[in-house]
């Protein structure tokens, strides 16, 4: 492998994509004045950038490593746990709202 050619974990690109479509979904929310429609657009958009990132640069890509795997699922789980922190919260304090 050349110095200047470099491998990238699978994934990379789409996460790249969604970043890039978040940046525009934030805009595109932004000029329509509703910021949370903007950014699920723009998520949308960035999944399809990144789908096609990936396809166009699959020659460049490697498998995750065994550490890179862990801490994907710690993240998973991570954020798994707050989804359900939050939606707890969320939950008590519409009950507490509707008394």
């Amino acid at each position: 492998m050349s110095k200047n050619e470099r491998k990238y974990p699978k994934g990379y690109w789409m996460g790249v994509g969604i970043s890039l479509g978040v940046a525009i979904g934030v805009a595109l929310g932004t000029a329509l004045e509703n910021i949370g429609a903007g950014i699920g657009i723009g998520v949308a958009i960035g999944a399809g950038i990144g789908a096609s990132l990936e396809q166009k640069n699959k020659d460049n890509l490697r498998p995750l490593t065994d550490e890179e795997k862990q801490r994907q699922k710690r993240g998973v789980v991570i954020g798994l746990v707050l989804v359900a922190i939050l939606a707890v919260l969320l939950t008590a304090v519409l009950f507490l709202q509707a008394r």
